[in-house]
């Protein structure tokens, strides 16, 4: 009976380790302090963007370039890469375990590039589709500087959170979780 209580301590002791490491990092590194923490999607959400990327993807006659700022693991733009090897695609990660995951990911896949940097760095002048998701905290400085280097005929793509100074194109109800859903298009 003791040993149930000292594993039910260390499971519950193992996640209150965790929350204490990244308190301890929102406070001291800065870019968990301007950046929230990496959260995959998942869901309808994510299969309707999957699905309206693929279609828009496979039916252009021209190279597209698909920018996701704030990859993650780059699930995402990979699993379209292998299978529109015409395209480019560019991920961008500011936490380097995430990029290096992402970067492993993507090793040998030629028209995939990850890049570890801050989001805000990059031009987004020569992007066609850019596919985000981005919590709130982003999202009004990710559509204004959208606005401001983005060329006539970018496509957003929005999984969840809205992008508030940006003029909304299409928006597909999703919501089949409470937390997560609702695919935002945008168009400049």
């Amino acid at each position: 009976m003791i040993w149930l209580a000292i594993a039910i301590e260390l499971i519950l002791l193992v996640p209150a380790v965790l929350i204490c490491i990244v308190m301890f990092k929102l406070l001291l590194v800065k870019g968990y302090r301007d950046y929230p923490p990496f959260v995959p999607s998942f869901g309808q959400t994510k299969k309707m963007e999957y699905q309206r990327l693929f279609e828009v993807l496979q039916q252009s006659t021209s190279k597209l370039k698909v920018l996701d700022p704030g990859c993650g693991t780059a699930d995402l733009i990979i699993r379209l890469a292998k299978q529109f090897p015409q395209h480019q695609f560019v991920g961008i990660e500011w936490n380097k375990g995430l990029y290096k995951i992402a970067k492993l990911k993507s090793n040998r896949i030629d028209n995939v590039e990850i890049l570890c940097q801050d989001m805000f760095d990059y031009s987004f002048a020569d992007t066609d589709i850019i596919v985000c998701f981005l919590m709130e905290p982003l999202m009004e400085k990710l559509g204004r500087k959208i606005k401001s280097e983005g060329k006539s005929g970018l496509v957003v793509y929005s999984n969840t959170f809205k992008i508030p100074n940006l003029e909304l194109k299409e928006k597909i109800l999703t919501r089949k979780f409470l937390l997560f859903g609702n695919l935002y298009i945008y168009k400049l």
